[in-house]
């Protein structure tokens, strides 16, 4: 007998039996169109995905959605924020590691005794 607790179940090929991946991409608006286009693309087990470009004007967005959008334009400024904040800190980390790889490489200057084998690494 067979443990089939770890093995993953394959869902069917069946859509109403098998989870359905829906991805909507809002672009942004173009400079010479106020309608943008939209990606819509729908997939099931991680197959190809069919997609098709649409303009916004044509999607018809459920309520939840619709409010979704809503609280994350709300939410843009904070997270822009973040996103500097966390931005600031990775320059500020790889400045440091930068300074700290230059200082060590001036004080580890050749002695006169390793000056032609750094000459030789120094070629490639």
């Amino acid at each position: 007998m067979t443990d089939t607790s770890k093995t993953p179940q394959l869902e069917p090929y069946d859509l109403d039996k098998c989870t359905i991946k829906i991805v909507l991409l809002l672009h942004p608006c173009k400079t010479n169109s106020n309608d943008p286009d939209c990606t819509i693309a729908v997939s099931t087990h991680d197959d190809i995905p069919l997609t098709k470009i649409v303009k916004r004007s044509q999607l018809s967005l459920s309520e939840p959605v619709e409010d979704l959008l809503e609280e994350l334009k709300a939410d843009l400024p904070q997270r822009e924020f973040h996103a500097r904040v966390k931005q600031s800190k990775t320059s500020k980390q790889e400045t440091t590691k930068t300074a700290k790889s230059i200082k060590s490489s001036k004080t580890s200057q050749p002695t006169e005794s390793n000056t032609s084998t750094i000459k030789q690494v120094q070629l490639f």
